[in-house]
């Protein structure tokens, strides 16, 4: 069917079994089907049809079929404590890296605007590396408009841009919504007007900035340690 997505490598098919999600059928080369007798066992148990093929073109010789992943409504993430926007990251990679990290790290969930923004597709699933799967997400039109909402919520809003304050010295209060800017412009100004504080990361080599998903990756962790304490 056309609105159907696939699902490549181990990471993401297991993720997505564990998820519950509806899996239309998993396709496996015939010469790695012993690698994956615990998905099979799975799928199997699950009564989701496994095919044996010849050959497959997909990252570790695994597919799987679903149909796209529902996003969340907006008031789901208001009597939540770490949320993060993502404005404007266009490149699947950073986005379902930001994912990734923000799942590992305990993350509440994330928001991605409808444009400016890579959209929920198989290069995001397999660059997630399953997170999507579990990571609460919302889509929405004007992210300006939603940081409104939060600020009226009582949300910390902070953004994350390289003027801000050194991370490690920053005072945070929860519940917060982490802004994200794009990879080249950073936080837009419409956004950086609204926030109560911005974040930084001091540079101290020759190169004076590091890739998106490192930068949030950093700052998110760093949130958490002070959730944690």
């Amino acid at each position: 069917m056309e609105d159907e997505l696939r699902i490549e490598g181990r990471n993401p098919v297991t993720e997505a079994l564990k998820s519950g999600i509806a899996i239309q059928k998993i396709q496996i080369e015939k010469r790695l089907v012993s690698r994956y007798a615990d998905i099979i066992t799975q799928a199997k148990r699950m009564g989701i049809p496994i095919q044996e093929v010849p050959s497959l073109k997909a990252r570790q010789g695994i597919l799987a079929y679903t149909f796209p992943i529902a996003p969340r409504d907006i008031e789901y993430f208001f009597d939540k404590r770490f949320v993060i926007l993502a404005d404007g990251i266009e490149d699947p990679h950073n986005l379902g890296a930001i994912m990734r990290t923000a799942e590992c790290a305990g993350v509440d969930g994330i928001i991605i605007p409808k444009h400016r923004s890579a959209i929920i597709s198989e290069g995001l699933m397999s660059s997630s590396a399953g997170a999507i799967f579990h990571l609460p997400f919302a889509v929405v039109t004007n992210t300006a408009q939603t940081v409104d909402k939060f600020l009226e919520k009582g949300f910390f809003v902070l953004g994350a841009d390289p003027s801000g304050e050194p991370y490690f010295r920053l005072e945070l209060r929860f519940p917060l919504l982490l802004i994200i800017g794009g990879e080249d412009r950073g936080l837009r100004p419409i956004m950086r007007k609204r926030c109560d504080k911005l974040i930084g990361i001091p540079m101290m080599g020759k190169i004076t900035s590091l890739n998106t998903s490192v930068s949030a990756g950093i700052i998110i962790y760093e949130i958490k340690s002070r959730d944690w304490r």
